[in-house]
């Protein structure tokens, strides 16, 4: 299944829910109701730490929607 990103366009209506940046799942995740051409809300965004070779890097980023039914 597809993901948008906030204030994307919804491409259906139905039920929309909150998942990770690469569509895992997420702990105390928004759902949202929504018509098809609205809006979706924006989420916050985060910081993650990767450390690779000893190299510490921080990323920013932010989760999606999924559309659930």
């Amino acid at each position: 299944m597809s993901t948008l990103k906030s204030g994307a366009t919804a491409t259906q209506s139905g039920t929309y829910v909150e998942v990770g940046h690469g569509g895992g799942k997420v702990k105390k995740a928004k759902r949202i109701e929504v018509k098809k051409g609205d809006t979706l809300p924006e989420l916050e965004p985060y910081t993650v730490t990767i450390v690779h070779k000893g190299e510490k890097k921080k990323r920013n980023r932010r989760h999606r929607w999924q559309f659930v039914k």
